[in-house]
């Protein structure tokens, strides 16, 4: 990623990571980051539908709402997800918030947070308002690339991207992300936080948030569960010459919107990508579905069902378990009208087995990146989804995950 554009030198935001050292990792490493805007942002959010939500969730929600969608800063912590933690949790998070406010001179309801990692644990109090303290000391010190890495937990690498809108007027957006682990996102994605200059309001960031979320984030699963903690933020801190984009609508918004869907896109293939125990990035494409719907809700069963993923894996172009997927999805199907391709090779045409080279296909399915195609021949619907296939190493991940 161009350094310069990274989302630690997004103008109007100054950034910090710190060692904190918030959960016993194998190695040392920065685990708290913090973004602080140099004046009141523009801020949007969206977050997970879960019913047992993490205590930052519950907070960011009311925060967005009162502060009419304006925001200072985002506090960030990897380790603790700071879910299930009863009010000792909401205290903290609370605790967290007002030390961050009273350092900024802002109302608390313009400070929002993000948790990750372990369910169930209290985060250390000490060790966060130390933490706190830190990062102000460090504001704006922070290299490119230091966000993503904080933020990671299970993620083997890092996730970044960021494009210049208008050269002209010199308007970039820039994102990072973590994700790799507990990811069907009824929303948006594990966490992630995209920065830009350009002056939006509040109301067309939401709608543009919203629009590209549900094309993007929303489109991926690894293992078909949705987090606790789920969030996604977006700050516009207005720091151009450029007209501002008032409202959503009009060829300055749909610009903007383009480049916001670049980005989240990016973000979205490489969480897919790097999906615990992952050996490729699976795309699902469903075309001609009946309705927009139905081709949505089969891409997403084909790529949650294990037996898929783990064909995936195998390298084993077994059309069967895409059917058998397919057919117990909420899609309209109407098994004489389809037709199922893999790599580019047809394996079953309008309800009827195809002749194919099976060694060949299996070579195929190798690469490190793959297209399944499902054509469902009633209509117009399209949707794509991204996932991964699922490997022995995903197991033992989550197996020894807490022990």
């Amino acid at each position: 990623m161009d350094t310069l554009r990274a989302l630690e030198n997004i103008p109007g935001f100054k950034v910090a990571t710190v060692q904190a050292n918030i959960r016993n990792w194998e190695k040392p490493r920065r685990d708290l980051a913090l973004i602080v805007a140099d004046a009141p942002a523009s801020a949007a959010g969206m977050f997970t539908q879960n019913q047992v939500a993490a205590a930052p969730v519950k907070m960011d929600k009311k925060h967005l709402k009162a502060s009419d969608g304006i925001a200072r800063a985002i506090l960030v912590n990897a380790g603790v997800a700071n879910a299930c933690t009863g009010r000792e949790g909401k205290r903290i998070a609370v605790k967290n918030v007002e030390q961050i406010a009273d350092k900024l001179k802002c109302p608390p309801e313009q400070v929002l947070v993000a948790s990750t990692g372990v369910i169930g644990r209290q985060l250390p109090t000490e060790k966060m308002a130390n933490g706190i303290n830190q990062a102000f000391k460090d504001l704006g010190k922070a290299k490119p690339g230091d966000f993503a890495k904080a933020i990671m937990t299970t993620d083997i690498k890092p996730k970044e991207a960021s494009l210049v809108l208008d050269s002209e007027d010199g308007i970039i957006l820039s994102g990072a992300c973590k994700g790799s682990g507990m990811i069907a996102p009824n929303m948006a994605t594990m966490l992630a936080f995209i920065l830009t200059n350009a002056a939006v309001s509040p109301k067309a960031l939401k709608a543009a948030l919203k629009e590209t979320a549900d094309a993007t984030f929303n489109m991926v699963s690894i293992d078909g569960d949705t987090s606790t903690n789920d969030s996604l933020f977006i700050m516009a801190s207005g720091m151009t010459d450029a007209p501002a984009i008032d409202k959503p609508s009009g060829k300055r918004y749909d610009k903007f919107l383009a480049g916001l869907y670049e980005v989240s896109m990016s973000l979205s293939r490489q969480i897919a990508a790097d999906g615990e125990g992952a050996t490729k990035l699976v795309k699902v494409r469903v075309v001609n579905a009946k309705k927009h719907k139905d081709a949505v809700a089969a891409a997403r069963t084909i790529a949650e069902s294990p037996l898929v993923k783990t064909a995936m894996f195998g390298n084993d172009p077994n059309w069967g378990r895409i059917m058998m997927a397919l057919g117990r999805s909420a899609a309209q199907v109407e098994e004489d009208k389809v037709s199922v391709s893999l790599c580019g090779r047809r394996m079953f045409s309008q309800g009827a087995p195809v002749l194919f080279d099976a060694a060949e296909l299996s070579g195929l399915m190798k690469a490190k990146e793959i297209e399944l195609e499902v054509d469902l021949g009633l209509g117009k619907g399209e949707a794509l989804m991204l996932t991964c296939d699922f490997s022995y190493e995903y197991v033992k991940i989550n197996a020894d995950y807490t022990t």
